[in-house]
């Protein structure tokens, strides 16, 4: 059996899911232990846990300062993201600053076989380190991840925080230990953190509820014999400032005459009187109390949100500070509630929101889908299992570092998949370069990686390349038959005779053991068979998306192969057969369901959609929240530069004086004034922006498209050109959309199909079917295990030989 120990701060709800995690761990007959401040923690462990005491000699003047800021947190009054910035300066940094001594000679003492830190605690993981244990992380507050995607400078000042303690206390690394590369486990289910994608070693285990039966006084009979709808009122314990008052004075104006029981958490002293239908106390037996609730409001403490959402409650939200915001933002945007602002609220607003969530049964069902994710994804068991398995994987041989060597087009829609690919294979330890015709510039790039272009072999190209991107504008004047000359003839062929140098000089030295090339850039998969380099073709785009021309179109088909075959010919390959693509790996970035294919080639894999680097576009944030109507995102992506001005005109005509609100991707400067409900900026955060937005209407570039369906949004496609009809025929046979042809776009129909898509939750329940079958394809976890798997296949195959 195995030593566990949790090391964790004094803080109630980053210790109840350790208590029962470890539970579990000793009832399979490991030993567990607890390093921590608080000396009262021993009251609570399961039976047989061990508390390991942080302790110091210290005069009591010393501990009394060197602990102050264990109360302070309850005690200032701050917001959103001052609120972030007073964490780490005033609380974390101090707090894991004085742990470190402790804990290092703890860790000495028990010798553990795993460590398991909190995400906040991040001086478990510096101590592990040094000392050389496995460790792991329990993430409690998931926003801490997302805050990575959805705030990229924020979570930038964090990581240097955390690297300047690291380096004052010895580790000389530049990058932040607070999650592990072995296992961070991420206290909630999949589906309510939201699209992102996360590399292999973040595991989503779904709350672990502590099975905490307090024992307080309370009014049992008096709750039961009410036949009025219920609900509990609570902020947490964190917040016990003078806002609290006038935070319940309106709780009581809301609903001291509605036909409702109210369970408040809080001081009865507070008021001198409360209403006849409150039910007020200082401490509740929550756990026990939910399920005979019908909705809660709260402050959105994450374990607060997860008991409720565990019990299949919807949800009135009112963030303070810290990841409580983001919280509510998971519970509006998965339907489960409702959010207010903490410091605008009026009573009738809280009124109004608490009827909405009891009457329409839309909001119970929404939280009975979290709960039923809560629920699949397994809690206390499945976080058990994962530390079990992460003994065995500190244990094993370290996987041999791969190149990997991705060849690129220079159009962002077919990078951006492979910057996220990247992202987790330098995680995992492996080299990784990109290959390009076109600068890109450095901040698309992950850490780790970097950018051949080979400029020096390019400059007889200039004219031609700037020549070829311009005529990508002409396709929506082009017939099916001409777009195809355009793609094939006019794009792809000649790009890939303009790799071959930069290949060979960038090879030379270089070595990969793997090319993955886009499925247009044909280049990269020719240039690898000709130096039988293995090969792996990555499509961001529907893969039948110029149909079977073999059955369909005998002749296009024959124009097809010549063109093809003749470029063989041109960089050196005399083999028969077509090798634009990888006969062996192909990573297909959407879902079989939404692509539509019954049957497919067993080396065709379908790892759904995987998300770009993060763009950290400014964005008037504060204008978005505080918009009240439906959120329609608007794009045409990077490319129809032509028809740009002609296609937002109908947008502003369709849409100027509707209650809606527009975000549009697209230059302000087109225009000299924008309508008052139009947000316009010329690049956006668009994946953080989708969890906020109600639709989409876009021309059907894939990774938008990809980007609204991971986010179960309802789209109005207008197709112009390229794939963009053979997704538009996809998204309307999923039933998570509409069509209208570009050229047949009018202004009436515009609006009419856009409220429709609004108002009709049929829309949005395909595309939350859709959102499903993204989520379960893998993402990017399933490339990159499908990428080393393939790695280590060839280099087999090979000693073998």
């Amino acid at each position: 059996m195995a030593k566990f120990v949790f090391v964790v701060p004094p803080l109630t709800g980053h210790v109840n899911p350790t208590l029962s995690i470890g539970a579990e761990l000793l009832e399979r007959g490991h030993e567990v232990a607890w390093i921590s401040l608080d000396e009262n923690l021993h009251t609570k462990l399961p039976v047989g846990g061990e508390l390991l005491l942080i302790q110091y000699d210290q005069t009591d003047e010393e501990k009394k300062e060197s602990e102050k800021y264990l109360d302070i947190i309850s005690k200032k009054v701050v917001y959103g993201i001052d609120s972030i910035k007073f964490l780490y300066d005033d609380v974390l940094i101090p707090l894991n600053r004085h742990c470190y001594n402790g804990i290092v000679n703890l860790l000495n003492s028990f010798q553990p076989d795993l460590v398991i830190g909190d995400h906040q605690l991040f001086a478990a993981a510096i101590a592990a380190k040094t000392l050389g244990f496995p460790y792991s992380t329990t993430v409690t507050a998931p926003a801490a991840i997302k805050i990575m995607d959805e705030l990229p400078k924020v979570h930038e000042w964090e990581v240097n925080k955390i690297v300047e303690l690291q380096k004052e206390l010895g580790i000389t690394e530049n990058h932040s230990l607070a999650s592990s590369d072995l296992l961070t486990m991420v206290l909630t289910s999949r589906y309510f953190f939201g699209e992102m994608e996360l590399p292999s070693n973040y595991q989503f285990t779904g709350p672990v509820l502590m099975e905490r039966r307090v024992s307080c006084e309370f009014d049992w009979d008096r709750l039961n014999s009410s036949t009025q709808k219920k609900i509990l009122v609570s902020i947490g314990t964190t917040f016990d400032h003078d806002h609290k008052k006038a935070f319940f004075q309106k709780v009581i104006d809301a609903f001291k005459d509605e036909d409702l029981t109210v369970v408040v958490v809080s001081d009865p002293q507070l008021f001198d009187s409360w209403p006849e239908n409150f039910m007020v106390y200082q401490q509740v037996p929550q756990l026990d109390l939910l399920p005979h609730l019908d909705g809660v409001v709260c402050h959105g403490g994450h374990n607060t949100v997860s008991e409720t959402l565990s019990n299949g409650l919807p949800l009135v939200v009112i963030p303070i500070a810290y990841d409580q915001s983001h919280v509510a933002g998971r519970v509006v945007r998965t339907g489960a509630g409702e959010r207010l602002n903490f410091n605008r609220f009026k009573s009738n607003h809280l009124k109004e929101a608490v009827q909405q969530i009891l009457h329409n049964p839309e909001y119970r069902e929404a939280a009975q889908v979290i709960r039923q994710s809560f629920i699949d994804a397994g809690g206390t068991a499945t976080a058990a299992n994962l530390l079990e398995k992460a003994i065995v994987t500190a244990s094993e041989p370290e996987r041999p570092r791969s190149k990997f060597l991705f060849v690129i087009p220079p159009f962002f829609g077919h990078i951006s998949p492979t910057l996220s690919v990247g992202v987790s294979l330098i995680a995992r330890g492996h080299e990784v370069k990109w290959f390009g015709i076109t600068p890109l510039s450095d901040e698309h790039i992950p850490e780790g990686g970097s950018y051949f272009y080979p400029e020096e072999d390019l400059i007889p190209y200039q004219d031609e390349i700037k020549r070829i991107l311009k005529r990508q504008d002409d396709g929506p004047a082009c017939s099916g038959p001409e777009v195809m000359k355009l793609a094939l003839e006019e794009t792809y062929v000649p790009f890939a005779k303009m790799m071959m140098p930069g290949l060979s000089r960038l090879t030379e030295n270089w070595k990969p053991d793997v090319i993955v090339n886009d499925c247009i850039t044909f280049g990269g998969a020719l240039f690898a068979h000709k130096n039988n380099i293995p090969c792996v073709t990555t499509t961001p785009v529907p893969p039948d998306v110029m149909g079977d021309t073999e059955k369909s179109s005998p002749k296009i088909f024959e124009w097809q192969q010549n063109l093809i075959k003749d470029l063989q010919k041109e960089v050196g390959i005399d083999d028969d057969g077509i090798f634009i693509h990888s006969h062996k790996l192909n990573l297909v970035f959407t879902s079989q369901a939404f692509a539509g294919f019954e049957t497919v080639p067993s080396h065709m894999k379908f790892v759904g959609p995987v998300k770009g680097r993060p763009n950290d576009a400014p964005f008037d944030w504060d204008r978005l929240h505080a918009s009240t109507t439906p959120k329609i995102f608007v794009s045409l992506g990077t490319l129809l530069v032509d028809i740009r001005k002609a296609f937002f005109e109908k947008i502003i005509a369709a849409f100027a004086d509707q209650p809606v609100t527009i975000v549009a991707a697209t230059p302000p400067d087109i225009f000299e004034e924008w309508p008052s409900n139009f947000i316009v900026n010329s690049f956006v955060p668009q994946s953080a922006l989708m969890p906020h937005m109600d639709m989409v209407i876009c021309h059907g570039g894939f990774n938008t498209v990809n980007d609204t369906f991971r986010n179960g949004l309802p789209m109005l496609i207008t197709p112009i050109a390229y794939d963009h009809f053979h997704i538009a025929k996809l998204i309307e046979q999923a039933g998570c959309g509409k069509s209208i042809r570009y050229k047949r776009l009018r202004i009436e129909s515009l609006r009419e199909t856009v409220f429709e898509l609004l108002e009709n939750p049929t829309y949005r329940n395909a595309a939350k079917e859709v959102q499903t079958t993204f989520l379960t394809a893998g993402g990017n976890d399933k490339a990159v295990e499908l990428l080393e798997n393939f790695v280590q296949q060839e280099q087999s195959a090979l000693v073998s030989i």
